[in-house]
């Protein structure tokens, strides 16, 4: 049988080609980060259809426009027909594929196959609905541009990107994906045993309220790779008995949640296969949960079940699959599976997740109780930016499925484990981001939205999965305040020919979209910008960040770094409603590595804004 350690996906990791597994999570992320492009609605209100960036010179919509090396991760789209998709990569002039997305999604092209492409009846409502998702990994060296002719809807894509020079053949329709395939194909398979690895078992006749079984307790470095836990098949044994994990010399859990949600299955014993977790209803009532998330530590590693119902919780037995720890501390996070549980609060999303330091978002599982929660959008904000780099188009979207009430739907990254079809019964979900996991470097806030604009009052339950080093890998070193003088002096800034903007007040996308914000800024037609901001010298790597005024469009300047190119800084979109944008541009460490400050030139190449820059450096691993 296939190992789910078999490559689920190509991401870049710090080198080009790199695949990423399950054991590679834990690894801290480098060079890589994740831009999802969406039909949200840009006045931050529901009704997430039909926006797009611009129209093109053919009159087509276009829906993704990136500079620079990046990979299309995952496409999802509703509403699918006739619609035609158009790929340009690298600057073409012509498209390299035109295709039908009724086609495309049913891999009908031999270049995105079958498994990869699927299309599903998965929602319910108004008669049968159906999603389209591609898991067809689509690297492009220079640039990408997808464009749409015909009637279009709800649709998102999910795009890694790597600073100027990572290494990236483009996509050609003839790469190898064979262990994509074979992953997919095989999803939710036992593990075959690791030749070093040791399986704990631990057996219980029945835990009374608030009684503990141990499952492990060493003091030793080891990574668990796997856990199964088989119980009585009950909604009682999912939702009261726990599952908790403490990692070396934290004094708080970083593993608290009903063992039911660990394993992805929330509501009643249901049948589930995904990458990271199944579950399988067994004969005589009993039911098997695994989780295949890889858990390190480097000198004690706890983990123990807890019942919190008031009756026994009838037999439990378990395996806890331990191997040696191969991975670096000073590289590796630790896991965490942040759970909460509580009713929705009017005008603030619903929180998934958060922290500080450096890590993956790798997934959430959600149940919801009460009123029509489908709507909300998934907000996910990363390094302290102003608006999220994930602004989605609906609840059920971001759970690849569609027109909610869903069916039970399994796919390797997302599925609907019981939805009763009724208002207000309950649903659970899950959402594994294991084609395109979410990297931060210094903080992260993953939420969403509950109703069209976080407006109803329902009982929702979630556990956000992610790693998390609590050390920062970025920090910032310098801001410029655009249109202040002293700052503009002491940072060198120039630009002739630019207009003060006076005072804006405007507001950004996602969670701060009703906060108004005054700044000042500059506005150019075109010409040079110039300006010195100082990094640490033992970084590996800069990013620089601008906030813009998005209600100019297609703002594009070439970036100069002491003289030599690093690349294009270019914003596709524009929004003349909530108008703010904090636009990150990574320069690669070959640029920046030994030095105390960067002479940055921006040559403009169009209607460009600017209100203030901040220099992030990385810090050398």
């Amino acid at each position: 049988m296939l190992s789910i350690l078999a490559p689920l996906l190509v991401a870049m990791n710090g080198k080009a080609g790199s695949q990423i597994t399950l054991d590679q999570l834990p690894v801290l992320p480098r060079n890589v980060t994740v831009c999802e492009f969406s039909s949200h609605n840009k006045k931050g209100v529901n009704g997430d259809a039909e926006w797009h960036l611009y129209k093109d010179e053919h009159g087509d919509a276009v829906i993704v426009d990136v500079q620079g090396p990046g990979c299309v991760k995952s496409i999802w789209q509703t509403d699918v027909g006739g619609q035609v998709f158009h790929f340009y990569f690298d600057g073409e002039q012509k498209p390299r594929y035109s295709v039908t997305a009724i086609d495309f999604f049913k891999a009908k092209y031999p270049q995105f196959p079958g498994l990869l492409n699927s299309y599903n009846i998965v929602g319910r409502y108004a008669g049968d609905q159906a999603a389209g998702n591609s898991f067809t990994p689509m690297p492009f060296a220079k640039s990408l541009k997808v464009t749409v002719s015909g009637a279009f809807s709800f649709y998102h894509f999910m795009i890694e990107r790597y600073p100027e020079g990572t290494p990236v053949t483009t996509f050609t329709g003839n790469e190898n994906r064979d262990y994509l395939l074979s992953a997919f194909k095989n999803q939710g398979e036992e593990l075959q045993p690791h030749p070093d690895e040791e399986v704990i078992r631990a057996t219980s006749p029945g835990l009374d309220q608030d009684a503990r079984l141990d499952l492990l307790n060493v003091s030793k470095p080891g990574t668990i790779c796997r856990i199964v836990i088989e119980g009585d098949a009950t909604e009682d044994f999912l939702n009261n008995v726990e599952i908790a994990g403490l990692w070396d010399d934290d004094r708080h859990e970083q593993v608290l949640a009903p063992i039911g949600m660990f394993c992805g299955d929330a509501i009643r014993p249901e049948d589930l296969r995904s990458m990271p977790a199944n579950v399988e209803k067994l004969p005589n009532n009993r039911i098997r949960l695994t989780n295949y998330f890889r858990m390190p530590f480097w000198r004690h590693g706890q983990l123990w079940l807890v019942n919190r119902q008031a009756k026994n919780s009838g037999p439990i037995t378990a395996e806890v699959h331990l191997r040696p720890n191969e991975y670096k501390e000073y590289d590796a996070g630790y896991f965490y599976a942040h759970y909460r549980d509580g009713r929705t609060e009017m005008g603030r999303d619903w929180l998934f997740a958060e922290g500080t330091g450096t890590g993956w978002f790798v997934g959430v599982v959600q149940t919801m109780f009460g009123m029509h929660y489908c709507e909300g959008d998934e907000h996910f904000t990363v390094d302290g930016a102003g608006m999220p780099i994930v602004n989605g188009t609906g609840t059920e979207d971001y759970y690849l499925a569609c027109y909610w009430p869903n069916r039970n739907y399994n796919l390797p990254f997302a599925g609907c484990v019981g939805d009763i079809f009724l208002v207000p019964g309950p649903a659970c979900y899950y959402r594994f981001h294991l084609e395109a996991p979410v990297p931060f470097y210094s903080s992260l806030d993953a939420r969403i939205q509950h109703g069209g604009n976080s407006d109803i009052v329902s009982h929702y339950r979630s556990v956000g999965f992610y790693y998390l080093r609590k050390r920062p890998a970025l920090t910032m070193t310098d801001m410029i305040d655009v249109g202040n003088q002293a700052s503009e002096e002491s940072h060198r800034y120039r630009a002739a020919g630019s207009k003060l903007t006076g005072d804006l007040d405007a507001s950004y996308e996602g969670n701060a979209s009703t906060t108004t914000i005054r700044d000042d800024g500059r506005d150019h037609k075109g010409g040079q910008i110039g300006f010195t901001v100082a990094i640490d010298p033992s970084n590996s790597g800069v990013r620089l960040r601008r906030r813009l005024d998005q209600n100019v469009g297609r703002q594009q300047a070439e970036v100069l770094v002491d003289g030599k190119s690093a690349g294009v800084w270019y914003h596709a979109d524009q929004n003349p409603f909530l108008r703010w944008f904090d636009d990150d541009f990574e320069i690669p460490a070959s640029l920046t590595e030994g030095k105390r400050k960067l002479q940055i030139t921006l040559n403009v190449k169009s209607e460009f804004t600017d209100f203030r820059y901040e220099a992030y450096s990385y810090e050398k691993r």
